[in-house]
């Protein structure tokens, strides 16, 4: 066992570390801070997802929110409907609830419709795109461009969705006439579920699947030689990668009671590929940390230097991807590949003076 605990890549390490400051996180601070954490492990959530696309099958998708904005919607429209007609409808004389959103007045029903409905969407868009042999910048750019058709459809549909207000007052999970969850226990929930989460990818990029991904991202006309249909794999990752953010916008609308257009567009979309970029893709542990220190960045630079924190911001995120190109968690493995095989090599050689 402690060979083995030898063995084990620093990220695994440090994952480790970062679980034990989560789960005691809360007693260390004050609840809005507990608030803010509770939001950014649902992006951390978003970027797993991302990461599974991008990082472990080299498919850049510019679009990303529109999947995670569903999953937010279905769980915010279903607390506009607990009561009866929201007042967005009312003012638009609709009078009463349209047949589509009578599924979603169970809490768990919207939960689960808002996993799999981005599921769904990302199958019909994978066969789309893949059957049709779509790949590299071309899948990028039909992404970047479904982020604004996206968000322009929740715009125009305002007297079904409110528009660019958004929908407020989403409840951290008050199921019936339960009070809904505080929010430590909510943050412990979305902890909770990120762990697993974490788990199931760390699982899928070891597995068969995942080394099939990595395979379509290194060399994808190879793989065909050997009899994979890679069209297939991609369409089956972009699926679970769809689901896993519908995850995180289900947890993060509840997480900051409420979901916008802000959550759903292009804007959303390139935050969380700098996240992930700035982590390191491709090992799961660099979109982790590069969310939340990004994000924590972000809070805390903006709390200070209320005029600048941008321009400062921006001046470090430069800095890491020109000289920093495999993010930072990435450069770590680096160095640590490095230097194990500068020991075997050491050893290599010593041995060969001894023989």
């Amino acid at each position: 066992m402690p060979e083995k605990l030898k063995k084990m890549p620093v990220n695994r390490y440090m994952d480790i570390a970062l679980l034990v400051f989560l789960i005691i996180f809360p007693l260390l601070v004050k609840e809005f801070r507990v608030e803010m954490m509770c939001r950014y492990l649902c992006y951390v959530i978003f970027a797993l997802s991302l990461d599974l696309l991008w990082g472990y099958t080299g498919l850049l998708s510019l679009g990303h929110a529109v999947l995670f904005g569903m999953g937010g919607y279905m769980i915010g429209m279903c607390y506009q409907i607990q009561n009866g007609l929201p007042s967005f409808m009312t003012r638009e004389g609709i009078t009463e609830l349209p047949w589509f959103y009578i599924p979603l007045k169970n809490p768990i029903v919207a939960s689960i419709i808002g996993i799999l409905l981005p599921a769904l969407f990302a199958w019909l868009l994978g066969n789309f795109i893949f059957s049709s042999k779509i790949k590299g910048v071309f899948f990028t750019i039909i992404t970047l461009a479904l982020a604004q058709i996206f968000k322009d459809f929740i715009i125009n549909l305002q007297k079904y969705t409110n528009g660019f207000n958004g929908l407020q007052g989403i409840k951290r999970f008050a199921i019936g006439s339960h009070e809904q969850l505080d929010r430590v226990p909510y943050y412990y929930l979305v902890l909770a579920i990120t762990v697993i989460v974490f788990l199931f990818c760390l699982f899928f990029t070891n597995c068969r699947v995942g080394k099939v991904a990595t395979a379509i991202r290194e060399n994808e006309s190879r793989l065909g030689f050997f009899g994979y249909k890679a069209s297939h794999f991609k369409i089956l990752i972009f699926v679970i990668s769809g689901a896993l953010a519908g995850l995180g916008g289900v947890l993060y609308a509840p997480a900051t009671n409420s979901i916008t257009t802000e959550d759903i567009g292009i804007a959303a979309s390139t935050a969380v590929v700098v996240w992930i970029a700035v982590g390191g893709r491709g090992n799961l542990t660099g979109a982790v940390m590069g969310t939340l220190i990004i994000n924590w960045a972000q809070s805390i630079l903006s709390e200070h230097f209320a005029e600048y924190w941008q321009l400062i911001l921006g001046i470090v995120l430069l800095f890491i991807i020109f000289f920093i190109p495999n993010g930072i968690i990435g450069q770590i493995l680096d160095v640590q590949h490095k230097r194990i095989m500068a020991k075997k090599r050491a050893t290599m050689e010593l041995a060969g003076k001894e023989s």
